[in-house]
Formats: C-alpha cells, structure tokens, sequence
C-alpha cells in the first residue's frame, strides 16, 4: 500500500496536469503517473469529492483553468520585480513585530524582503521559504525551516511533512505574500500545494495574519484560493494601490496599511 506522502504527491502531480492542460484523460494520468485506472479513478473520486476537480466524460476536468490567469513565475523571476515597494512594504511589516514573537512566514520574493527588515529583533521565524536559508539576515533572528517536498520553481516546502510541523505550532502573527489579491475571491496562488500551508499557518496563529502585497497584486487572480479575505486582518501595500481596493478592504474589516 502506498504511503499517505506518497499519495498526496501523485494527487499534487494530477492536479497540477489538469490545472495546467484544464482537462486529462484517465488513459493519460495513467500513462504519466505509471499507477493503475483503478489507482487514477480512485484519486478522482477523494479530489473531486474535495473540490478540487470535476469528472466528465473520463476526463479530469479543472474546476480553475483559465487562460487568462497568472502564470507561474520562478522565485528568481520575481526578486527584483517591485523592489522599491516590497522594501517599503517589508519594513511597515517587520514594526508590527515585537521582541520574543513567534511568527510564521511563506514562500515569495516579498517575504524574503520582509526577514531581511527585522534587524536586531530577537524573534523566532518559522517558514516553508527554502530561500530564506540563503538570505542576509539578523543573527538574533532564530530561523526554522519547515521540512517537506522542495520545490524548485518557487523554492519552496510544502506537502504533509510541512502541515504536520505546523500543526504543532501556534505562532503570534503570519506574515503572507500573495500572487494577487481580489475583492471577490480573495488571496489567490499559482502553486496548489502551497494554499494548505498558508491555510494551516492562519490556522495556527494567535495574533494577526498580515498580507504583504505591493498595488501591482490588487486584482490579480491566480488558480487558487490560498485564504478567503474574512481571515486577513492587516493589508501592507504601497501608494499605487487604487481607491476601490484600499475601500473595498476597509469595508470588510481589514485595515489597510499604505507606504
């Protein structure tokens, strides 16, 4: 019998072909993923059970594809994308951050900004950003890297190896970068795997969960819902953020922080 990872893998592998594509055969995944039909089906029945895709006609069908939606860019594509507003945007984060806090922190460009921005604070920073490892930051900083399935794309970890050490963390704040940020559906990713971990680092957090997410984000949608908007508290952005946005958030409860 195969191992819960290793399951969660393939489903992660299916659902990455359909949303890609927007529909694949059964004959297909069963080719590309050497399992059985019987295997494939039985994948399609929990994923569409769940959600995350539709079943018509033999065919996995993706319930989010849309040729018009965000791409996903690798981490590096992204570092110097909107650097000045990210720095700004990082340091505004890093002052809501107390001595002795706990936080987590996802995977992006703008959060590896925001680690770089907490000088001298004696914090601990747990997170699924395989690049923070790599990057400048302070020495009183206690960085913990959660273990997983590395992805190289967006240098990230993720799957049921990084869940399971969340659930065993309760942190004071989360600190989330987004793909794009839509009044109507919320924080959107363009990396499946990655909407579980931020689902469970909101999950487990005392404090507030801010977003960090420079105007070029506002209306933008990705593939995936990574958070409904009612579980954000804070929105750091920067001036270029348009009007409908700042007072679309305000009205929902989220106050909105401009640099």
């Amino acid at each position: 019998m195969a191992s819960n990872a290793a399951v969660y893998k393939r489903r992660s592998q299916i659902l990455d072909l359909v949303n890609h594509r927007g529909s694949v055969s059964v004959e297909e995944l069963t080719s590309t993923l050497g399992v059985s039909a019987i295997t494939i089906r039985r994948d399609l029945d929990h994923l569409c059970h769940d959600g995350s895709l539709m079943r018509k006609h033999g065919k996995a069908v993706s319930v989010t594809y849309d040729a018009t939606a965000m791409p996903e860019k690798k981490l590096s594509e992204k570092d110097d994308l909107n650097i000045e507003e990210k720095l700004r945007i990082a340091q505004k984060a890093a002052s809501f951050v107390a001595e002795n806090d706990i936080v987590f922190m996802n995977s992006g460009s703008t959060t590896l900004c925001f680690l770089r921005a907490l000088r001298d604070k004696r914090i601990k920073v747990i997170t699924n950003n395989a690049a923070a490892i790599a990057s400048e930051h302070s020495p009183s900083i206690e960085l913990m890297i959660l273990g997983g399935e590395y992805r190289e794309q967006s240098q990230s970890l993720v799957g049921e190896f990084a869940l399971n050490a969340i659930s065993n963390i309760y942190a004071d704040h989360t600190f989330l970068g987004t793909n794009g940020i839509s009044l109507e559906k919320g924080l959107t990713t363009s990396v499946y795997q990655e909407c579980s971990v931020n689902q469970a680092m909101i999950d487990h957090t005392h404090g507030q969960v801010v977003v960090l997410a420079d105007s070029s984000k506002m209306g933008k949608v990705a593939n995936f819902v990574s958070s409904p908007l009612s579980k954000i508290d804070v929105v750091v952005t920067d001036a270029g953020c348009p009007d409908e946005y700042r007072e679309g958030l305000k009205a929902l409860g989220i106050r909105v922080v401009i640099t």
